[in-house]
């Protein structure tokens, strides 16, 4: 047999292995997580309604209550303190959540973003055990706080994962978010700029989807 015949089949073979590990690495590129954790998927799979956005826009300017908690390696939290020295940035997941995996590597770049400008926190409905799992396993970069029982869920009104809440070092709910989209994670960088009072710096949404998704819903005993 003739090399030619081969070596063609080959090369084309090693042609498709390279453009299949060429794709695997663009995806653990955006998803800097410890162990290989590959985002599940770029489609959204829950979308943000015209009520979600009516709800969390009649958050904005409402003084929340200061809750004392501990994260998941039993440092002392203080969420939505009237005498912070920074504003917070609070986001919400839900256990077992194949949407809170994809928007995850999204909020620690804008963690990274706001470093020393803005404190974030993260609060999970998952059992101090998950919780402890989900921030090694996705290497979150501030504090988890489990909250299987959602009291501080239902206290903010997060109806599903992948909301978010900004609060000023008085308490006070700057603005709330039903989810995430290029849009949504570019007004939060000018708003987090704006309260923060630091020069506003571009922010890459990387895969961020068009439409603005939201996360799988938590549930809804403690909702009114």
């Amino acid at each position: 047999m003739r090399p030619v015949f081969i070596t063609l089949p080959a090369g084309c073979l090693l042609a498709c292995i390279g453009g299949i590990l060429w794709v695997q690495a663009r995806i653990r590129a955006a998803t800097p997580y410890s162990r290989s954790v590959e985002i599940s998927s770029f489609e959204p799979r829950h979308l943000v309604t015209a009520k979600m956005i009516a709800e969390t826009e009649a958050k904005s300017n409402l003084l929340e209550p200061t809750i004392q908690w501990k994260d998941v390696n039993g440092k002392p939290v203080t969420l939505a303190s009237h005498n912070a020295p920074r504003p917070q940035f609070i986001y919400f997941v839900l256990d077992g959540c194949p949407c809170s995996f994809d928007a995850e590597p999204l909020f620690h770049d804008l963690s990274k973003q706001f470093k020393g400008a803005i404190d974030f926190a993260s609060v999970t409905n998952g059992n101090p055990e998950k919780a402890m799992t989900w921030n090694r396993e996705v290497s979150v970069p501030y504090p988890v706080l489990s909250d299987p029982k959602e009291e501080i869920i239902h206290l903010y009104g997060a109806k599903a994962a992948v909301y978010s809440v900004l609060v000023s070092k008085d308490g006070h709910i700057v603005k709330m978010w039903p989810g995430y989209s290029r849009s949504m994670l570019l007004e939060m960088n000018a708003t987090m700029a704006t309260l923060a009072g630091v020069p506003q710096k571009p922010f890459n949404t990387k895969y961020a989807p068009e439409i603005k998704a939201t996360g799988c819903a938590f549930s809804p005993a403690g909702f009114k």
